[in-house]
């Protein structure tokens, strides 16, 4: 079973307790372990890092842990990663390259400008 949990019914993503497929199906429990959904994983989604629960559009904050985390910066599908390639803090400016590092060890390909 692929779990993922979130802490907040706020939440817009899902953090991943296992490695997860593309293809496969992410189980979504809450903080008191109960089952609240499961989404297809449109990519691999590595153990600790994030998965979209719904469609979150350009420009919309995300959140997570009930709080608001980043913005996104490039649409973001239900199911996708959401990472820095994705999402920009707005309390932490990561380098450019450091967040092209990110995004090479983690195999992030870049997103063309929309």
């Amino acid at each position: 079973m692929n779990r993922f949990v979130i802490m907040d019914e706020k939440d817009m993503v899902a953090t991943a307790l296992v490695d997860c497929k593309k293809g496969e199906m992410a189980d979504v429990h809450d903080n008191k372990n109960v089952h609240l959904l499961s989404v297809l994983a449109l990519e691999d989604i590595r153990y600790g890092n994030k998965i979209a629960l719904n469609d979150i559009a350009k420009g919309e904050r995300v959140i997570k842990y009930g709080a608001v985390i980043g913005e996104c910066t490039h649409g973001i599908k239900k199911g996708e990663l959401v990472h820095v390639h994705n999402v920009k803090s707005l309390t932490v400016d990561i380098p450019p390259a450091f967040k092209a590092e990110i995004m090479r060890q983690m195999n992030i390909k870049a997103r063309e400008e929309e």
